[in-house]
């Protein structure tokens, strides 16, 4: 039965998703075989879109995200459905960072240049707020070391101070949602729709290499674009497919996506 249930689930999905469809039915199976919680690494919304297909099909089994309040990054607990996680159970550790204002700029690529050249994989970081203020998340297996480590970014000398969950700063960020009816999931036949451009300028974009699906730059202007999947579009900001519906009468898809655009 299980077997029948996998051929199914990655047909559902891309083939280089497989290795996280892996890693997170192996959790799933853990809390359900020992009918206790299981943590998650921080996830994107496509990675959290892909744990609740599999959690979905598990009987008692439910999930549970936190990463800060409004966070797109997110860590799991997969658990039974007795089991009512509290804030400290995801293990999360806020960290703002002291810098001179004045004499240094530091964005979101500063921040996580300097945690991963500390040896910091992506998968323990969750969201980076560039405001007012700069924080991070980050597990909090890690927090001792990063407050030892992490003592420069951009050449600026920083200070580091673990703030609440509670004090974490809340995006100002504004996601304008849209309804719309496309032809087809191609990534230029969406991103056409996402910036009110022609097809031709937004196929232009990809073949120069200025659209990330995921994280990862897509050259292919066909590229299937599915629920969750979150885009950096240069030069216009970012934008996340919500969801996906059914097809209208004249055969278009009803989608919802979300834009952050400068």
């Amino acid at each position: 039965m299980e077997e029948v249930y996998l051929i199914d689930i990655y047909q559902h999905f891309r083939r280089e998703e497989q290795p996280l469809i892996d890693a997170l039915l192996d959790k799933v199976r853990i809390a359900s075989t020992q009918y206790a919680p299981v943590l998650t690494h921080f996830l994107d919304p496509r990675g959290q879109y892909i744990l609740e297909v599999i959690a979905g099909s598990f009987t008692d089994i439910v999930v549970h995200f936190n990463g800060g309040p409004q966070a797109e990054r997110c860590r799991a607990i997969i658990a039974p459905d007795y089991y009512v996680p509290t804030e400290t159970d995801f293990e999360l550790c806020v960290v703002e960072i002291d810098y001179p204002e004045k004499f240094v700029t530091i964005q979101h690529q500063h921040v996580l240049g300097t945690l991963m050249s500390l040896g910091i994989e992506r998968e323990q970081v969750g969201d980076i707020i560039i405001g007012e203020r700069i924080q991070f998340v980050l597990t909090n297996q890690l927090e001792s070391y990063i407050m030892m480590e992490l003592t420069k970014i951009k050449g600026a000398t920083v200070k580091l101070n673990v703030v609440s969950v509670q004090d974490m700063v809340q995006s100002k960020a504004y996601w304008e949602t849209v309804d719309t009816t496309v032809t087809a999931l191609r990534l230029d036949v969406v991103l056409k729709d996402m910036i009110h451009k022609s097809r031709s300028i937004a196929q232009a974009l990809i073949k120069r290499k200025r659209v990330k699906v995921n994280h990862t730059v897509i050259e292919s202007v066909d590229y299937q674009l599915e629920q969750g999947d979150l885009l950096s579009i240069q030069g216009f900001g970012r934008a996340r497919i919500v969801t996906i519906g059914e097809r209208t009468k004249k055969d278009k898809l009803r989608i919802t996506y979300q834009t952050l655009f400068k």
